[in-house]
């Protein structure tokens, strides 16, 4: 509940910052990026993700505020391993994040081939199922258990740091950066007690760095 109400008045922050600006100059106002991610956890032992993918869309208020909304998506692992006395026990986990996010972008440099800026982030992230995976070698070659475990969604805010930079003379841009988010991941565990199953929450840290590199367009 606490993160809720933290990331509602940010959203809000964020428009009304772009509706009260002056409008921007004539054209260019959109910008349209395409780009490719991956992502690591900030909390120590945390998994790593896979390449995933990520779409943007910035109004320019004027040269130097833009609010950006976008979405993207991973994956990611982390697996263990214990040889027990020639026995080998592995454990892999994997679940998917999608994150759809608001940024107020600051361009510090909007008049140059370079265009750096930074801002503050708040969005609502969407989270699979957890599947764990535990191969149990004393059951013969192969023998996995997999189980399921629901991963709750979540509210995140965070902070971004970009660059644009322009390709020729023309509309198109290389653009890359990073995203901290303040994200955790609640799971609820089945447990069998007797002959009744029962569920119980599991919270830990996430807080996820992610990288993007990628093509924009403006317009």
């Amino acid at each position: 509940m606490t993160r809720t109400t933290q990331s509602i008045p940010l959203l809000t922050l964020f428009f009304a910052l772009a509706g009260t600006a002056a409008p921007a100059a004539a054209e260019d106002a959109w910008q349209l990026k395409l780009s490719g991610i991956s992502a690591q956890s900030t909390v120590g032992g945390g998994p790593n993700s896979s390449l995933g993918g990520g779409v943007a869309l910035e109004y320019r208020a004027t040269p130097r505020f833009g609010v950006e909304l976008g979405g993207l998506t991973t994956d990611f692992e982390s697996e263990a391993g214990l040889d027990f006395f020639g026995a080998v026990f592995g454990a892999e986990s994997s679940f998917r994040m999608t994150p759809i996010l608001t940024r107020l972008n600051v361009h510090l440099t909007p008049d140059r081939r370079a265009d750096l800026y930074f801002g503050p982030v708040a969005g609502y992230v969407l989270m699979s199922d957890l599947t764990l995976r535990v191969a149990l070698p004393f059951l013969g070659v192969g023998a996995v258990d997999e189980q399921r475990h629901p991963a709750e969604d979540q509210f995140t805010w965070g902070a971004h740091l970009g660059l644009d930079v322009r390709l020729g003379g023309g509309s198109s841009y290389l653009t890359a950066g990073a995203t901290y988010l303040d994200l955790p991941v609640e799971l609820r565990i089945f447990s069998l007690e007797g002959d009744a199953a029962r569920t119980f929450p599991i919270r830990s840290d996430l807080d996820p760095l992610v990288f993007h590199f990628g093509y924009a367009y403006r317009f």
